[in-house]
């Protein structure tokens, strides 16, 4: 072939893209269909140099059935595939569908086999849309109701890095939710014999999903103590002394010139009924105390050393 029927056919190629592409936007499967039957065309040979005609069908809003029309023709081995966009980010169509919000579309990939938790690239899906700042309360509740595997919110660390809203979304969602109220009514129903410590073995392990230990550090650095009330209602209540030093060990952990008076705030705000934390009164005044006894004995070794001016500084 000579070059100048090289170019005619790059032109004719390039022209025929943009008809296709045109006719993608309008959504018009029926004159879509008639124009790659009249010329001839192979649907999936406009899949080179990083493009992509179903990756950029979701980006200009394609309908349910011309997806599926441009999946089909294309031949793709399978929903599940990874593309480059902008030379760096690396999606797939599900990845895509739900950065756009398009719920619609997200539900056909799924059908189609799609996976809510594809591991094929370094991040899962709620990492994407968190990177893209693109998550928010109805793509969560999408996701979480769509089988995603909340095992990888503890893996990936993915909870601290969420506003508090998306992490009640999480605590309400997964824990106590419609599977687990229907496993209780099943037992009801059946008559399931069920002693009184297999129940607690049971409401155990429906909070152990996630560990709320590493949330009261994120919520103790920022002081935020109305939503460590909430994750504290979340904990196993006939456990509540562990829960008590779950709490004050973070405490210990938070990067603070004092820790002890951290501690003390919060006993102080459970005295003082201000943040709604059950305590027996012999164990907070147990805490208190090991706090006093703790100042004191810094005190005596300020004073033993002689190093008044650290002891001032300590006051």
């Amino acid at each position: 072939m000579n070059t100048s029927n090289k170019e005619i056919d790059i032109r004719s190629f390039n022209e025929n893209k943009i008809i296709i592409i045109d006719l993608m936007k309008k959504n018009d499967i029926i004159n879509l269909t008639n124009f790659i039957i009249k010329n001839n065309i192979i649907l999936e040979s406009f899949n080179i140099n990083e493009f992509d005609l179903l990756i950029y069908g979701i980006r200009i809003n394609i309908s349910n059935k011309m997806f599926s029309f441009v999946y089909d023709h294309c031949h793709y081995k399978t929903i599940n595939y990874t593309h480059i966009l902008n030379r760096s980010e690396i999606i797939t169509p599900l990845f895509l569908a739900l950065y756009y919000s398009n719920y619609d579309l997200a539900k056909t990939i799924l059908e189609k086999g799609g996976n809510i938790n594809y591991k094929g690239i370094k991040y899962n899906v709620l990492s994407f849309l968190k990177k893209k700042r693109a998550l928010d309360k109805r793509k969560l509740i999408f996701i979480l109701s769509h089988g995603f595997n909340i095992t990888y919110i503890n893996k990936y660390q993915l909870i601290y890095n969420f506003n508090f809203s998306l992490t009640k979304v999480i605590l309400e969602f997964c824990i106590f939710n419609n599977n687990f109220i229907l496993k209780l009514l099943s037992i009801n129903k059946n008559k399931t014999p069920m002693s009184k410590n297999a129940f607690y073995e049971l409401i155990r392990n429906e909070k152990g999903k996630f560990e709320i230990k590493e949330w009261y550090y994120k919520l103790l650095n920022k002081q935020k103590y109305m939503q460590i009330e909430y994750i504290y209602s979340y904990e196993d209540r006939n456990n509540n002394a562990n829960n008590i030093q779950k709490l004050l060990q973070c405490a210990n952990k938070i990067d603070t010139s004092d820790n002890d008076f951290l501690k003390y705030t919060i006993l102080r705000k459970i005295e003082k009924k201000k943040l709604n934390v059950f305590m027996e009164k012999e164990y907070l005044h147990y805490e208190f105390n090991k706090i006093y006894y703790d100042k004191l004995k810094k005190i005596n070794r300020f004073i033993k050393k002689k190093t008044f001016t650290q002891l001032m500084i300590f006051f």
